[in-house]
This record gives C-alpha cells, sequence and structure tokens, in this order.
C-alpha cells in the first residue's frame, strides 16, 4: 500500500531533508527507521528543506506492506524517530499520489525575534534593528501574482522554469515575533530565504522598493544573499 504521511521536525538537527551521503538529513532518518521495522521502501517528499529549517507539515509518501495497522506504524516510527521528527498523521494514498507533483500550494513561515533568548536561537532569527511593518508589507505584496523568480533561486537550481505564482504575502507582530507568510503554488530552492534577506534590507533602507521591482522584472540582479535558515518553517501543503 502506499502511505501518505504528515511529518513535522526540528531541522536545527539535519542537513535538510533531503538524503545526503555521510550527513545526517530527515529523509536518511527516516529511512532508517523504516529499515528497523523491515520496510524496504523509497521515500518522497514535498519539497527539500535546506540545512536548519523547521517543517510543521512536511508530506511524504512510501509504500509499505498491507499488513501493517496504521496506528501500530505511527507508533513505532515515532518512538524510533524521538525527539527530532514526529508523524502527525498516516493514512492510505491513491497508487498516482505524489507528494511533490501532487501539491496544490505551498506556505512557508518565517520568525523573528525581538527578544533573544538562547533557547529560541535555532527556531527563530534574532533581529535588533526597529521593523517597519508598512514598508514591509508594501515591498511583500509585489511580489503577489505570477512572476519570473530566477534571480530569487539559488544559483544551480535545476528546474524547467522559474515561474511561480504567489497568492499571499504578509508579515505582522504577535507578542514578541514578527511572523512572515508567504504562500504560493510552488517555491524554488532558496526562494524564500532570498525575498527574507531582500526584504529585511528593504527595511534597513540598504535597498528600497525600486531595487524589488527591479530584481523581480530582472532588469538587474541587485542582491541574492540568504537570510539564516533558523527563522524559517514550511508551514502546510495544500493537494
Amino acid at each position: 500500500m502506499l502511505i501518505k504521511a504528515v511529518i513535522t521536525y526540528d531541522g536545527s538537527e539535519f542537513y535538510g531533508m533531503q538524503i545526503q551521503n555521510n550527513k545526517k538529513t530527515v529523509q536518511g532518518e527516516i529511512s532508517k527507521a523504516l529499515e528497523k521495522l523491515n520496510i524496504d521502501t523509497k521515500i518522497f517528499h514535498s519539497g527539500r528543506t535546506d540545512k536548519g529549517v523547521h517543517a510543521l507539515n512536511q508530506v511524504i509518501s512510501f509504500e509499505a506492506p498491507d499488513f501493517w495497522d496504521l496506528n501500530k506504524l505511527k507508533k513505532s516510527l515515532n518512538n524510533i524517530l524521538y525527539p527530532y521528527i514526529y508523524f502527525k498523521k498516516i493514512e492510505t494514498a491513491p497508487l498516482d499520489f505524489h507528494p511533490r507533483f501532487s501539491a496544490k500550494q505551498r506556505s512557508y513561515r518565517y520568525l523573528i525575534t525581538k527578544k533573544f533568548t538562547p533557547f529560541n536561537a535555532k527556531y527563530t532569527l534574532f533581529y535588533n534593528k526597529s521593523v517597519n511593518l508598512n514598508k514591509i508589507n508594501k515591498a511583500l505584496k509585489l511580489l503577489i501574482g505570477r512572476h519570473d523568480f530566477e534571480y530569487f533561486a539559488k544559483t544551480g537550481s535545476c528546474v524547467n522554469h522559474y515561474i511561480r505564482e504567489i497568492y499571499e504575502a504578509k508579515a505582522f507582530e504577535y507578542k514578541n515575533l514578527y511572523v512572515f507568510n508567504i504562500r504560493g503554488n510552488g517555491f524554488l530552492r532558496g526562494q524564500i530565504r532570498i525575498i527574507m534577506d531582500f526584504i529585511l534590507k528593504i527595511n534597513e533602507e540598504k535597498l528600497n522598493i525600486k531595487d524589488l521591482k527591479k530584481q523581480l522584472n530582472k532588469e538587474k540582479l541587485i542582491s541574492k544573499h540568504l537570510a539564516s535558515p533558523t527563522g524559517l518553517y514550511l508551514e502546510r501543503i495544500w493537494y
């Protein structure tokens, strides 16, 4: 049977989602856990996350023998993977389901804190500068729509095209956090982190709205640095 699972993980413990030789990855650890249960299968995921990036609702799929009780399988995997990876939900899926290619929308969340403690250092970006939410949301609004995001992708991204559509991009304050939400039909490697770095430079007046328009329209490559992965979360996948 084909299994669809929703998982959450602490990305600070891993070199990303995608399996890599001689490195601890989320996919690699799940594969090892399945092997311990005598399940030899290939794991597919909705999208790779970079080293240090977290996930609230990553979706994966794999095949498992029909005799497995899904509740028992979930409990067994969570016991093995504790405490950094957790299976929130396990269910059977149609045989043509693919976590990446069947996805309709994805959303990411980026968390910035204005109050540092050692206990949030791996899970938020500490930002000790003043934040102009009005300016930030003006810049984020420009991203909404269908654009060629080639200048907002990591160099060496292997894709057929760079056109992606963003449906929502906004920032708001919540307690000691600034929360950034970006939702679209798909994202390129490094896209959210490059966008976040650009937006924060606009906030600091190192760049401006016109610079964002120029890079978005591919008139000029102005800045392609990556924001820290620590505050980034894969939030949700829609099917």
